[in-house]
């Protein structure tokens, strides 16, 4: 089984690494893991005024903030047969893209609990997933 899992540093995303690691033999042994995190893309207007290599450095450093515990997690539970998947832009299509991508037969997520009301009002990375894809969602809350 090929699993994908987004993290973006929170505590919601750590919960879900949790649960992978609290059920590594169904979970993690076995199957193909491969790790997603999506740093915010910079508007295009705004990126036309700096060179590529200062936004090239501003994604590696963000996503370094991210991936950099992500991996020490990983290790410190011996987790080490993974791929790491960086994007920037829009985090649902982002994560629906690499799903779709490695043929993903399922997508873990955190997720922040706010409730029915609060997506309606708010909007959520995590609707967005389930909304657009037939891929099942496991959310971890």
């Amino acid at each position: 089984m090929k699993i994908v899992i987004a993290v973006d540093g929170s505590k919601h995303s750590q919960k879900a690494m949790d649960y992978l690691a609290k059920h590594r033999a169904n979970l993690v042994d076995g199957h193909e893991l491969v790790v997603v995190h999506v740093c915010s893309g910079i508007p295009n207007h705004a990126a036309r005024h700096v060179g590529k290599e200062v936004l090239e450095g501003y994604y590696a450093e963000e996503t370094g903030k991210v991936m950099g515990p992500v991996k020490a997690g990983l290790a410190e539970r011996g987790i080490t047969d993974y791929t790491l998947e960086q994007r920037h832009g829009n985090a649902a299509e982002e994560i629906l893209k690499v799903a779709t991508k490695v043929h993903a037969d399922l997508i873990v997520m955190g997720t922040h609990g706010h409730g029915i009301f609060g997506r309606a009002l708010m909007g959520s990375v995590t609707t967005k997933v389930i909304a657009e894809t037939d891929i099942s969602v496991l959310l971890v809350q």
